[in-house]
């Protein structure tokens, strides 16, 4: 029976623990479908996440400082192994 109280102050003082919970529960729900949609538009399913493909942390660092060096990632993996790569230049 959720949404029976006038105002605040009466939801305050009868709301017991398990329609807390619903309340909750509907909240969370509703803001994990919000974010599925935003994510939906961006080409995002977050219901069937592929595990390994998710880049890691170190993954995304190595590629911004690359960028940043003006090489690729796999340039600059060489380069700190002692690789060098020429061009055609």
């Amino acid at each position: 029976m959720l949404g029976i109280w006038k105002n605040f102050e009466e939801m305050e003082e009868n709301l017991t623990l398990p329609e807390l919970e619903k309340l909750l529960e509907a909240k969370r729900d509703q803001d994990f479908q919000n974010k599925k949609f935003a994510a939906a538009l961006k080409g995002v399913d977050l219901d069937d996440p592929a595990e390994g493909d998710a880049p890691t942390f170190e993954e995304i660092k190595r590629r911004a400082d690359a960028k940043l060096m003006g090489v690729t990632a796999e340039a600059l993996e060489f380069n700190e192994i002692g690789i060098g790569i020429e061009g055609d230049d």
